[in-house]
């Protein structure tokens, strides 16, 4: 079986327990206003645009 290393929460930083998974880490632990602003974030860096601009 490979390896899978812990996931980190992009927002926070935290190393999540190997039992938890990232959705359930963000909806108990962030606001969804953070999380907006996370998606927001990546989303602007990516350079990512609709096809209509």
């Amino acid at each position: 079986m490979p390896f899978q290393p812990p996931v980190e929460c992009p927002i926070c930083r935290d190393t999540l327990a190997l039992d938890r998974t990232l959705e359930e880490h963000l909806v108990g632990s962030h606001t969804p206003l953070e999380v907006a602003r996370q998606l927001a974030t990546v989303r602007e860096r990516s350079g990512l645009q609709r096809i209509s601009e």
